[in-house]
């Protein structure tokens, strides 16, 4: 199991950089986790948009699902458009979002936008989602919208996971989860409670991710979702005070084995 950071920062991204979504690759399978503002130029550093499998989206906000727009127009109008259609994994009530979306951009055939493209469906919490060589779960996350953490098991004998919070507040159900993840990857937007400007919690500090490595005995933990204009080594000395296992700031175009 292989796993490209594609896009590491929060809301907006840094020259260079992108605002949410990884590429994990297993048994065969390239599936997108999340596809946020800017995900699309780099994902092509690295594989064909057309061999794209799967994308599973974490929640409804632009800096982690509005690159589908230009993928979406990618697939159906590129060099390649006989291409097989990825499956497009979107959270509870992410296709009401994305006609909403699709009503606006092209209210003439709003109603199969997208399903022209993706074959669309959304996941439950409490239901696995399989694709490929791959095996997905979710848990609920704490934000300013509903949002869902996932955990990808490789199906192969060894069975590697690996985890990705998406955007949470400290969350039992997001710890869980992430119980023994040979990966975890959690976001780490602030480096103070100060910075939540909410009506409630959205988003941990570097040092609650760095609780969240500890307390689920992640093997190895990523810190992403970080302010462009912030210093990732900000974040990670802030994470070290409470986690002495392997942790680091994700590096946008890195490549993770698991």
């Amino acid at each position: 199991m292989n796993i490209t950071a594609l896009g590491t920062n929060a809301a907006y991204a840094a020259p260079g950089n992108a605002c949410s979504g990884w590429l994990l690759q297993d048994g065969g399978a390239n599936v997108l986790l999340d596809c946020g503002t800017g995900v699309l130029a780099r994902l092509q550093e690295f594989v064909p948009l057309t061999a794209i499998t799967a994308i599973v989206i974490s929640h409804m906000h632009a800096d982690h699902f509005f690159d589908l727009v230009p993928l979406r127009h990618a697939l159906q109008y590129g060099p390649n458009p006989n291409h097989s259609r990825p499956e497009l994994y979107l959270p509870p009530g992410g296709a009401k979002a994305l006609h909403t979306v699709a009503g606006v951009l092209h209210p003439d055939y709003a109603a199969d936008f997208f399903e022209r493209t993706f074959t669309v469906c959304e996941y439950r919490v409490g239901k696995a989602v399989r694709t490929g060589n791959l095996e997905f779960t979710f848990a609920a996350g704490v934000h300013y919208v509903p949002a869902w953490s996932m955990a990808a098991r490789s199906l192969d004998q060894q069975g590697h996971r690996v985890t990705y919070t998406g955007d949470t507040g400290p969350s039992p159900a997001v710890t869980e989860l992430a119980l023994g993840s040979d990966l975890l990857i959690t976001e780490a937007t602030y480096l103070s409670l100060d910075e939540e400007h909410g009506a409630g919690r959205g988003h941990m500090t570097a040092r609650e991710a760095g609780e969240l490595g500890a307390a689920s005995g992640a093997h190895r933990t990523l810190l992403t979702h970080q302010w462009p204009h912030r210093k990732p080594e900000q974040a990670l000395e802030q994470a070290e005070t409470v986690l002495r296992g392997p942790v680091a700031s994700a590096q946008v175009g890195a490549s993770y084995s698991v």
